[in-house]
């Protein structure tokens, strides 16, 4: 829980002071920390078409971020996105392995981490940072999606390789990408759609494999 929210942290002051085109790509990248975690120290082996999908379906999500590097890349929201992509990272290899026991026990000692952290924060600024009651139901769904998209996710690392789960787990730009095409009517520039391409051609191979 305090990895994860430290990942928050470093990705919305990243958001605040660097472009969401560099910033969403690179923090993307937290799924490679469980990933080599598996790898290295669980003794996870791929076949050779797995291993391609890996990387096909890694380099997809990396690219439906929507990389934006034209305009140069200022050294502090890559640093905090570094630092979300490690917060990140460490908080979903301590979620598979607090899964092993209880997935569920595992969510909820993560959120009531969180919890007390943020009423912390709210005493010690003596406010809600703006939000109004209006905002509640949204913020109620926001979070519900969160917990049950967490909990699948820990409970499918107990039920095959942790690190194909995180793979499938970190194609989630893939999802808000869409998501903000269908419903911003955001324009996806090429490079998201190649990534989407790469990323189902990634997830095809692992299923084959």
């Amino acid at each position: 829980g305090f990895c994860g929210y430290i990942g928050l942290i470093c990705l919305y002051r990243a958001l605040a002071t660097g472009r969401m085109g560099v910033v969403s790509p690179i923090s993307s990248m937290s799924a490679l920390i469980p990933l080599l975690y598996a790898i290295f120290f669980l003794d996870e082996r791929f076949s050779t078409l797995v291993t391609i999908g890996v990387i096909f379906a890694l380099m997809g999500s990396f690219m439906a971020s929507g990389p934006e590097v034209s305009q140069g890349l200022p050294l502090k929201p890559v640093v905090l996105a570094l630092g979300a992509a490690l917060g990140f990272g460490a908080c979903l290899a301590f979620m598979a392995e607090g899964s092993e026991s209880s997935a569920l026990m595992t969510m909820v000692s993560m959120r009531a981490a969180t919890f007390l952290v943020s009423v912390g924060i709210l005493i010690r600024l003596r406010g809600t940072g703006g939000m109004s009651k209006a905002n509640i139901p949204l913020l109620v769904f926001i979070g519900v999606a969160d917990f049950s998209a967490n909990l699948i996710l820990g409970v499918a690392t107990t039920k095959g390789l942790i690190s194909i789960a995180m793979v499938f787990g970190a194609l989630f730009p893939i999802v808000t990408s869409l998501l903000a095409f269908k419903f911003l009517n955001e324009r996806l520039h090429k490079v998201q759609y190649l990534g989407i391409f790469f990323a189902v051609a990634g997830v095809s191979l692992i299923s084959i494999g």
